[in-house]
C-alpha cells in the first residue's frame, strides 16, 4: 500500500469483510440477542465504510480536533476465546461480543505497525486515522461488554 487510495480501498475492504463476518454470525446463532447485536455491528460497518467512501471522494481525512478513544480496557487483548473453536451456533452474547473486539483490535495492531513502518507523512497520517478508528470500535465494543456482561457477573 502506496497511496492514500490504495490504503482507504484496503481499509473499505476490511470493512465489506467485518460487516460480512457479522452477518454471516446472526445468520448461524440461535439466540435471538446475539442475532440482533450482531446484525447492529454490521450496520455499525457498513456506516464506517461510507465514512471511508466519503474520505476517498474528497481525498483527505476529516479536519478538526482529534478524538481520542475511551481508555483501552484490554479486554480484547486478555480475553480467553478461541475465535477458531467457537460453537457459532451456540455462541454467547459474551463470546460474540469479545470475537468482534479481538477482531477490531487485530485491525487497529495492523494500521498502527504499518504506520510505524511508513516513511510518507501522508501515508503515516492516514494510517493512524485508520488505526484510531479500529480503536473506537473496539473500545465500543468493549464499553458495551462492560455495560452488559459485567454488570451482570
Amino acid at each position: 500500500m502506496n497511496s492514500f487510495e490504495e490504503i482507504i480501498l484496503y481499509a473499505i475492504k476490511h470493512e465489506e469483510a467485518e460487516a460480512a463476518f457479522y452477518v454471516s454470525l446472526s445468520e448461524q446463532v440461535e439466540n435471538d440477542d446475539v442475532k440482533a447485536a450482531m446484525l447492529h455491528h454490521a450496520e455499525e460497518e457498513v456506516m464506517h465504510k461510507t465514512k471511508l467512501l466519503e474520505i476517498l471522494e474528497n481525498h483527505r481525512l476529516p479536519s478538526g480536533k482529534k478524538r481520542y478513544p475511551d481508555p483501552d480496557m484490554k479486554m480484547a487483548d486478555y480475553a480467553f476465546i478461541e475465535i477458531d473453536t467457537l460453537d457459532v451456533k451456540k455462541i454467547s452474547y459474551q463470546d460474540a461480543l469479545l470475537a468482534a473486539a479481538k477482531q477490531e483490535l487485530a485491525a487497529q495492531k495492523l494500521y498502527e505497525d504499518l504506520a510505524g513502518q511508513a516513511t510518507d507523512p501522508d501515508l503515516k497520517a492516514t494510517l493512524s486515522f485508520l488505526a484510531e478508528q479500529e480503536g473506537k470500535h473496539r473500545s465500543q465494543l468493549e464499553a458495551e461488554y462492560d455495560d452488559n456482561i459485567l454488570t451482570e457477573n
